[in-house]
């Protein structure tokens, strides 16, 4: 399990760390481009601004509509990879932890 997920994980890493920076970027330009308070006399649409251009595109890489099919597929393997990494993680873990109960049981009875 360790040799998988030491082989792994430098190109999956990536590939989270450009959905993570996306998504954060996304929720970003969410909050920098909340408009200022308008009257009620004022009906006319307010122009788009520029965050909210910056926002389409980040939201096109983050789901992976960008690439295409490709891209798409390529997000859903990092969810995928988030799961796999996760478990691998908490399995090398839990083996860890069990193999030194094992070795304080041996030494005590010893």
């Amino acid at each position: 399990m360790r040799r998988w997920h030491r082989l792994l994980a430098p190109w999956f890493a990536l590939l989270l760390l450009l959905i993570a920076v996306t998504g954060l970027a996304t929720q970003a330009t969410d909050l920098l481009d909340s408009p200022p308070p308008r009257s009620a006399a004022a009906a006319a649409p307010a122009p788009q601004s520029t965050m909210k251009s910056w926002n389409r595109w980040f939201k096109h890489i983050h789901s992976g509509e960008t690439l295409g099919p490709a891209g798409i597929a390529l997000n859903i393997g990092g969810g995928i990879a988030l799961l796999f990494f996760a478990a691998s993680g908490f399995w090398m873990y839990l083996t860890m932890w069990l193999n030194r109960r094992r070795n304080r049981r041996r030494r005590h009875a010893a």
